[in-house]
């Protein structure tokens, strides 16, 4: 073969090289993300990964060689980003796109950029240089205001090992098979090439992607937007989260009209919306007990020096063990009305079978040591001088989901929220499901389901021989019905509210809203 002929062999297979695509997906179970180890910013993200990355293409060049490389990294990074913000944010949801992002707080738009990078000079001795650049980088918006929050961007340099030993098979391979003309070892030089630099991407991608969320976690600007300040280094101000909307609802405005005093009635009103511990939200459990508390004293006639009222942070476990168990022990005398009241999450205890309220420091998977047990809330209860006390708990406690929680790796369980100290003592317990089944919340109010419509009974909907009074029963009476039908109708959900204890109490009446004519 004479020079020419040579030369041109050599021509044609480097049009042939650089003509030759290697396509590689990358994995999508590229490492376990870590369990969270503190509080989640209460902020809800809508993630949207730019279909780019559905088509990275990158070259690698060595001299006359280039292999087009095209990555797929769009489902994996939907899935590993997701993991690692769900360890930081309160709710992360992925959307095909931002104008999907209506009911989140940010938006974060993802986006990857892989880059090849040749070595310099040409020849077949040359075998330095060949890499890869890959940035990854995202920025939080505020859907409403569409104010950049945070724009947060990490990179590394990847430089396979063995890319330089396949840069010189190929040269090798190559210069042999020029007097034949048979070049039968090109393609399988391609997608060697294109295996290592996808390896190279397996192996750095995951610590890339845990630095970037390590950077978004310790973020003063999103830490600032989750609390509505300012930028606790900088001083700038940032976009300041929404505070939650919660709907109108018709029975957040309290009946006016003549109340009856109650001089000797006494309230503690608990709602757990946010915990300290990553559970999920008990949607509107805060607002619930605050109306209730408005509804204590403007409706039922509770002098407001007598009614506490603790939400979320305030309402540890060392909070109810204060209000129940010193509180009101120092207060309530012989004769007295006690009202309880708990919207949050309840729990079981599946060693023991025995039910427990979720405080806001509580965890499921120590419940005996975080949770309030129930059967101490009604001992404790049980011990006062009062004549009567009213219980009403918007939780449920079989930890299948709803106002209720249950440690990892264990199963729902049925439990009763009934016990042997309520069947002759002074204490009724009104309560939003039976012990097997879920308490929904109810979004088109603001409420959970069982709380509206027990307000909506105290508003007057369950006097229904109209003497302007309305006790426990008339309430019950009301609210099962209307409880169990929304939650069929709009959850396809079983919900049956419960009404427990002295049958005798409860038929001499337990009033709520005195008579006002």
């Amino acid at each position: 073969m004479d020079t020419t002929m040579r030369l041109a062999a050599v021509a044609a297979l480097s049009v042939w090289l650089t003509a030759c695509t290697y396509n590689g997906v990358v994995k999508k179970d590229l490492y376990q993300p870590a369990a969270a180890d503190q509080q989640k910013l209460p902020v809800k993200i809508a993630m949207v990964v730019d279909p780019k990355a559905k088509e990275q293409k990158f070259d690698l060049s060595q001299g006359v060689y280039t292999w087009h490389v095209v990555v797929d990294a769009y489902d994996a990074l939907n899935q590993t980003l997701q993991a690692e913000l769900a360890n930081i944010f309160e709710d992360v949801k992925v959307v095909p796109e931002s104008g999907k992002a209506e009911r989140a707080d940010l938006v974060a738009s993802v986006g990857l950029d892989i880059t090849g990078m040749g070595g310099g000079g040409g020849g077949f001795g040359a075998a330095q240089g060949a890499g890869l650049d890959v940035r990854l980088e995202v920025l939080f918006k505020d859907v409403k205001s569409k104010v950049l929050v945070a724009k947060l961007t990490k990179s590394t340099g990847l430089s396979p090992n063995t890319m330089n030993g396949t840069i010189f098979m190929c040269h090798m391979l190559t210069f042999l098979s020029l007097g034949a003309l048979a070049p039968v070892g090109v393609p399988c030089m391609t997608n060697s090439a294109g295996e290592e630099a996808m390896d190279e991407v397996h192996k750095k991608l995951p610590s890339l992607i845990k630095g970037l969320a390590s950077d978004i976690e310790s973020d003063s600007r999103l830490v600032a937007y989750a609390r509505g300040g300012a930028d606790p280094i900088f001083g700038g101000a940032v976009a300041a989260k929404p505070k939650p909307v919660i709907p109108a609802s018709d029975v957040d405005k309290v009946p006016e009209g003549k109340v009856v005093a109650r001089k000797n009635a006494y309230a503690v009103v608990v709602g757990v919306e946010q915990y300290r511990q990553k559970l999920p939200k008990a949607d509107y459990a805060a607002h619930d007990a605050q109306v209730m508390n408005d509804y204590l004293i403007k409706a039922m006639g509770f002098q407001e020096e007598n009614v506490i009222l603790i939400v979320d942070d305030h309402a540890g476990r060392t909070d109810l063990e204060k209000y129940v168990e010193k509180w009101l022990p120092n207060r309530v005398e012989k004769g007295d009305t006690v009202f309880v009241y708990f919207s949050g999450h309840g729990a079981p205890n599946p060693k023991t079978g025995e039910a427990y309220l979720v405080p806001y420091d509580g965890d499921p998977a120590y419940i005996d040591t975080t949770g309030y047990p129930l059967k101490r809330l009604y001992e404790q209860l049980a011990a006062l001088p009062a004549k009567e006390v009213v219980v009403m708990l918007d939780s449920c406690f079989s930890g299948a989901g709803g106002r209720s929680v249950i440690a990892k790796g264990m199963r729902p369980m049925g439990l009763s929220v009934e016990m042997p100290v309520l069947a002759k003592g002074k204490t009724v317990v009104l309560a939003a499901s039976s012990g097997d089944q879920v308490s929904s919340t109810y979004d088109a109010k603001g409420h959970g389901l069982f709380t509206y419509f027990m307000l909506k009974g105290l508003q007057g909907e369950a006097d229904q021989n109209k003497d302007g009074a309305v006790d426990l029963q008339e309430v019950f009476d009301y609210l099962k019905p209307q409880v169990e039908r929304v939650a069929r109708r709009e959850y396809n959900n079983e919900q049956v509210p419960q009404l427990l204890g002295n049958r005798d109490l409860l038929m001499k009446g337990v009033s709520l809203v005195g008579r006002t004519r």
